[in-house]
């Protein structure tokens, strides 16, 4: 088998995964949300109308602070949706799938053994944004 050929079937994998299955249909829960892809595209809308003008020589400072309190109360209202929390908890047990798989790649290539190697053995950085070890 080639490398390739094993990423293939790594893919096929990942798509069979209850974690990418969940995250898929949040996805398409979200997507099918009217009103949720209506606040989202208002959200994005006011967010460059806002990056517009404080780009400017002399911003209005006010317009800034009204957009800024606007804006946060728009990405409340989006993030608190029932969709969106749920496409947000499918996203993170992806992300810490792909998170682990990408470790054990990365040991691999470090020439620990393919069988034996963990995520976990991955080592610290100290940034825990990106790792899914729960060591912190």
């Amino acid at each position: 088998m080639t490398v390739i050929e094993a990423v293939r079937n790594l893919g096929k994998c990942i798509q069979q995964d209850d974690r990418y299955k969940r995250y898929i249909e949040a996805k398409k829960a979200n997507d099918a949300n009217e009103e949720l892809q209506r606040n989202i595209c208002q959200f994005q809308l006011e967010r460059m109308n806002y990056q517009r003008e404080s780009e400017k020589e002399t911003p209005d400072n006010e317009k800034l602070k009204k957009w800024e309190s606007e804006l946060e109360a728009q990405y409340e209202d989006i993030i608190s949706t029932d969709d969106m929390k749920e496409f947000q908890a499918a996203k993170q047990e992806l992300d810490s799938m792909m998170n682990d798989v990408d470790a054990i790649i990365s040991l691999c290539l470090s020439g620990e053994d393919p069988d034996t190697c963990h995520s976990g053995d991955y080592g610290c950085s100290g940034n825990c944004a990106n790792c899914s070890a729960g060591c912190h």
